[in-house]
């Protein structure tokens, strides 16, 4: 009985983990690139969202700071990847057929 009813959280955690592993099938086999800024604003926008719900925030608003702060950390990302590494980008590789 204890499986079934553990079944609903891991089939959630299970489509979670596979969002995030479909980014980084995207960024390794089919780009070409090593980025792992899917990794990174996934954890980024769970750990805001797990604090703000533990501060006593609305789920829904805690949610929409977390996809803030994951855009936030992208936006960073990209930023530093233009700026400090302009090389890196005229090194794009051309998309897999």
């Amino acid at each position: 009985m204890g499986l079934l009813n553990a079944l609903p959280g891991a089939v959630a955690q299970g489509m979670i983990w596979g969002i995030m592993a479909i980014g980084v099938y995207l960024t390794f086999k089919i780009l070409d690139l090593a980025d792992l800024t899917v990794d990174g604003s996934m954890v980024t926008g769970m750990a805001v969202c797990a604090m703000l719900m533990v501060a006593g925030w609305n789920v829904w608003a805690a949610m929409f700071v977390a996809f803030l702060a994951g855009m936030a950390a992208g936006l960073i990302k990209s930023s530093v990847y233009l700026c400090v590494l302009p090389d890196a980008m005229k090194k794009w590789p051309e998309p897999r057929e």
